[in-house]
């Protein structure tokens, strides 16, 4: 069986929604909501000129909304806050700051973003930090994030930061193949064909249970961010 490797590519970053569908007015509402202190329209209006949707693309005016949002309690501003950080746009809008990146994705991470969660762990696990990074791709990983579950699959196959765990490597690898692809390429068959025979009867089935019961689905919060530019709408039009 070919080794594993850990996959450290940072998390893919949370869009606001493409431009397609986007009602006339919307920066100028999130503007007048953001104003009066809502920290949700403060993120919203910060995606729009991180993504450059409705309004020209503009780092700083981006990042001074995040901060805004994450001062003002929103949890995905403070994502995006740690994401600029972490060298979002490079140097444009703040030099990056490792410790203030880990800071503002922490908030998200522990108010159930699924992103901020594997962030968090990708940063323990570039420092071999695994029993800090197992928990938070725990978390990750059962919202669905393909990602962490690979990564927690290589944590229990090799024993880093937990015991090793041969059932949880066979069930959260064959996961993450699952939900990344939607099917099982051959390289991954074979692989987990090996896991699966290397285990006894009882691992097996234990194997079976967690992957039946592991991934619970995304929290509000991640809900909340995927729904991206609808629900900004929906925020503007409330108000």
């Amino acid at each position: 069986m070919r080794p594993y490797m850990i996959a450290l590519a940072g998390a893919a970053l949370a869009l606001s929604g493409a431009a397609c569908g986007q009602s006339p007015g919307l920066p100028e509402r999130l503007q007048r909501l953001a104003g009066s202190g809502n920290a949700e329209a403060s993120y919203h209006l910060g995606m729009l000129y991180n993504n450059g949707v409705g309004v020209p693309q503009d780092p700083r005016r981006a990042f001074a909304h995040f901060r805004a949002a994450a001062e003002g309690g929103d949890p995905l501003g403070a994502y995006k806050l740690g994401c600029y950080y972490a060298g979002q746009f490079g140097s444009v809008a703040v030099p990056p700051d490792d410790a203030q990146a880990l800071r503002w994705k922490l908030v998200a991470a522990r108010a159930g973003y699924s992103l901020a969660q594997l962030d968090v762990a990708i940063h323990y696990a570039r420092r071999d930090r695994w029993a800090e990074a197992l928990p938070w791709f725990t978390a990750a990983a059962r919202q669905g994030e393909a990602q962490a579950l690979y990564n927690l699959s290589v944590l229990y196959r090799e024993g880093r930061g937990t015991r090793r765990s041969p059932p949880r490597a066979w069930a959260t690898f064959r996961l993450s193949q699952l939900l990344s692809r939607g099917h099982l390429t051959a390289n991954a068959g074979q692989a987990l064909a090996e896991m699966w025979n290397a285990m006894n009867a009882a691992e097996r089935a234990e194997a079976r249970r967690i992957e039946a019961s592991f991934v619970t689905g995304p929290t509000p919060l991640t809900r909340r961010a995927m729904s991206g530019l609808e629900r900004a709408e929906q925020l503007a039009a409330a108000r």
